[in-house]
């Protein structure tokens, strides 16, 4: 991709999303439509504007400020019960697939007609400061206020898994993904026919937290950790490559890199657990289809990034992360770059030939307990980024040339 050069990296807009976190955001197709999900299972769509515009907008506690007026959604997908853990989109923008934890994987028929229309509030957070400032008898009728009009549509297809779902990938033409459950299954499907291709268990009691497939859709890679257990404190996980078609083990990276007869013992552990840390939640292949990227989630300190190689396994190097960890992975279409996003509210971005990092966009809030970003997406054409952040906001930045908003004041959140 074109050289990022953190000067001419700039705020977009700040779509609001108050109330349950944020969870997953993806561009759909363009960068003119964009998904947001959050933790109660409601999906929104946007169509953004062609520019930002400057304007008065409010501020978390209903200040007017000058700002880049925020365009609100235009339609609402029913139907999850329980938070949306992961999306993703076909090529074209016109599929959207989102999984839960509500145990199910849904498609989504973006060109289809609204099924009916309803409202969202989506100030939330606005609200309730603002009540606290007035007068008892005008409280309720702030709180209650009617919500932002959209229209609503049911999914196309609701596919079951066994336990909850916090892994999602896909194949670089978009025809298959991958979707891996709290249970250690593993489902690769078709998309466009909607149905499985294979299933296979995991070994080990670990959950699936992070899943992908190659670009050509025939080797998955799942990771899987648990929080608790393990010999001499040695907390499970998996880390495996797996063939689609019949689900057997084409490579066990973790125990290619720290086989257990490896002694002394405790330098084992110690290697392994560096390696692994809170478990490896993100995780991508490079387009080329030759080095994995894992980043260390949870709560893992420094929360590093690893690049290894797809053949064997071996780790060809280890990077400074996100303080706290890293919540999401994608590279860039050429490769050259890895974007991640972590609990430290920064989007990174990573030269994949050295390991030096050569941007870092936004900046820190408060740390892992105060806020921290979601999930990344980036634009087909790579001119935009789009984050999901647990302070109730869809952030959406410009990669290219600056934005000519005059007095520009950011809204930042409570």
């Amino acid at each position: 991709m074109a050289e990022i050069k953190p000067e001419s990296v700039h705020p977009a807009w700040q779509l609001l999303f108050q109330g349950a976190w944020p969870m997953s955001a993806v561009f759909l197709g363009s960068h003119r439509r964009l998904a947001g999900a959050n933790q109660d299972g409601t999906i929104l769509i946007w169509d953004l504007p062609e520019k930002p515009v400057a304007g008065k907008i409010k501020d978390d506690q209903g200040k007017e400020i000058d700002g880049i007026e925020a365009p609100g959604p235009v339609r609402k997908l029913e139907g999850h019960s329980n938070a949306v853990t992961r999306m993703l989109a076909s090529a074209d923008g016109k599929t959207l697939v989102s999984a839960s934890l509500d145990r199910t994987v849904r498609i989504w028929d973006l060109t289809a007609a609204a099924a009916g229309k309803g409202e969202i509030v989506l100030d939330q957070r606005r609200r309730e400061n603002e009540s606290r400032r007035v007068e008892k008898e005008k409280r309720d009728t702030l709180l209650n206020a009617p919500g932002v009009p959209v229209e609503t549509q049911p999914a196309l297809a609701t596919l079951p898994h066994r336990d909850w779902i916090n892994a999602l990938g896909q194949s670089a033409d978009g025809k298959r993904f991958i979707s891996g459950d709290d249970s250690g299954l593993a489902i690769v499907w078709d998309l466009t026919e909607r149905k499985e291709i294979n299933r296979w268990q995991c070994e080990g009691i670990a959950w699936i937290v992070a899943a992908a497939l190659s670009p050509d859709g025939e080797t998955a890679l799942v990771s899987q950790y648990r929080n608790h257990g393990g010999e001499y404190n040695n907390y499970p996980a998996g880390l495996r490559l797996y063939n689609v078609a019949d689900g057997s083990v084409k490579l066990d990276i973790l125990k290619t890199l720290y086989p257990k007869e490896k002694n002394p013992k405790y330098q084992y552990q110690y290697e392994y657990h560096q390696f692994v840390a809170a478990g490896l939640i993100a995780a991508a292949f490079s387009p080329d289809g030759k080095t994995l990227a894992l980043g260390q989630g949870g709560e893992s300190g420094e929360g590093k990034l690893h690049f290894l190689e797809v053949e064997t396994g071996k780790v060809i190097r280890t990077v400074p992360g996100h303080q706290n960890g890293v919540t999401d992975l994608a590279y860039s279409r050429d490769g050259t770059c890895l974007f991640s996003s972590g609990r430290d509210t920064l989007i990174r971005v990573t030269k994949v030939e050295d390991g030096k990092e050569i941007a870092k966009i936004g900046k820190s809030r408060g740390g892992q307990f105060s806020d921290w970003t979601s999930s990344l997406t980036l634009s087909p054409d790579e001119h935009w980024l789009a984050t999901s952040d647990i302070s109730g906001l869809i952030q959406v930045w410009e990669l290219g040339e600056p934005i000519d908003v005059s007095r520009m004041t950011a809204m930042t959140p409570s």
